[in-house]
């Protein structure tokens, strides 16, 4: 059986770890795909990403935040850095964390951000293994998920364990009674251990399945349709239609239920933010890509995808600055032909942006 972890903190999203020399993409391939691919890759990716496995990402939170102004960002910033660089209880770490992510999320700050992936360390598990699938699954090929999410204290244990996605009644007991006996290093915020949300899945499946796209992509549907509340079966099927066929009527659907699922997941943002602008529709692409660019500053299309929309809005200088920055991002190992494509889009910005703007005609009489 084989454990992933697919959702950290909830507010920490769209991180990226060390720049490795890893797993490239081949082209052609979609903008969805790429993205994931530059993301899956900055993580060190040894290998092609499998869609089904999970990625840091928060299910929609009732949990009010704060407002924060933008003339108020710096102070709330500087307050909540002060309270974690001394003695904090564990609901001042809380506050303060929620304070600094409502300052990230809603006005941007860019230190702000910054605070929130440099700070963040991921629980670690030391204890306890997972429990194999009776052999049988394994003979007969058949594909198991089962996709918990719980609560993960200070105290390192898993509590309040609940079924996103279920298999039957003796394989879904069996993950349940393994990840109970998990003992975790806790994540920690500022070096102050903290509670989080946690998920974990289990799968039966491997690539020596040798799963046909058509066959994943069936696998993908059942799972959405079966588990219609599960943003994991719902980044499933978005990741295999952006790998296979971004053109599918289903692609964009995909990306809506998984964005309302997780509104703060940098990936399904960005990518609604992208066919939005190739619907010329950018007045709902501005706050989506927004949102993708500030919760992953270093993946490329991210970037990409907030100049494109800039641009389209006559914010030409911003345009200009952040594709730029986008082909700074773009690893030296990363396909020749898609440095070239980011090339000329920012020449063709420079251009235009570079051109006086028309003379008004006045109306006929």
């Amino acid at each position: 059986m084989k454990l992933s972890s697919v959702v950290g903190c909830f507010l920490f999203l769209g991180l990226s770890a060390c720049r490795y020399s890893a797993w490239v993409p081949t082209l052609p391939a979609s903008h969805g795909y790429l993205s994931s691919a530059l993301a899956h890759h900055q993580r060190g990716g040894v290998a092609a990403p499998q869609a089904h496995a999970g990625d840091p990402m928060a299910k929609r939170s009732t949990e009010p935040l704060a407002v924060v102004s933008l003339a108020e960002a710096p102070g709330v910033l500087a307050e909540a850095a002060r309270v974690l660089a001394g003695k904090p209880t564990e609901a001042e770490v809380q506050q303060a964390l929620k304070d600094i992510s409502a300052t990230c999320s809603q006005t941007g700050l860019p230190e702000a951000c910054a605070y929130l992936r440099d700070h963040f360390e991921p629980p670690l598990r030391y204890a306890g293994r997972p429990s194999e699938f009776p052999e049988e699954v394994y003979r007969e090929g058949t594909v198991v998920m089962v996709v918990l999410e719980f609560i993960l204290g200070t105290d390192g244990r898993p509590r309040n364990l609940q079924v996103v996605e279920g298999s039957t009644k003796e394989l879904t007991g069996l993950v349940l009674g393994a990840v109970a006996g998990f003992r975790y290093h806790p994540a920690t915020f500022a070096g102050h251990p903290i509670e989080i949300h946690y998920a974990l899945s289990a799968s039966s499946y491997s690539q020596d399945m040798k799963l046909t796209p058509q066959q994943e992509l069936a696998w993908s549907q059942v799972r959405v349709k079966t588990f219609p509340k599960s943003l994991h079966a719902w980044l499933h099927l978005s990741r295999v239609l952006a790998r296979d066929n971004a053109k599918a009527p289903g692609y964009e659907q995909a990306l809506r239920e998984l964005n309302f699922l997780s509104p703060s997941y940098w990936w399904s943002a960005t990518e609604l933010a992208w066919l939005y602008a190739d619907a010329g529709r950018y007045e709902e692409a501005a706050p989506l890509a927004l949102k993708g660019r500030r919760a992953a500053p270093e993946n490329a299309y991210a970037l990409e995808t907030s100049a494109r929309v800039a641009f389209h809005q006559n914010r030409c200088q911003e345009a200009v600055e952040e594709q730029r920055l986008a082909l700074t991002k773009l690893p030296e190992e990363w396909p020749r032909e898609e440095r070239e494509r980011f090339e000329r889009t920012l020449a063709d910005y420079q251009r235009q942006c570079a051109a006086p703007p028309p003379v008004p005609v006045a109306p006929s009489p």
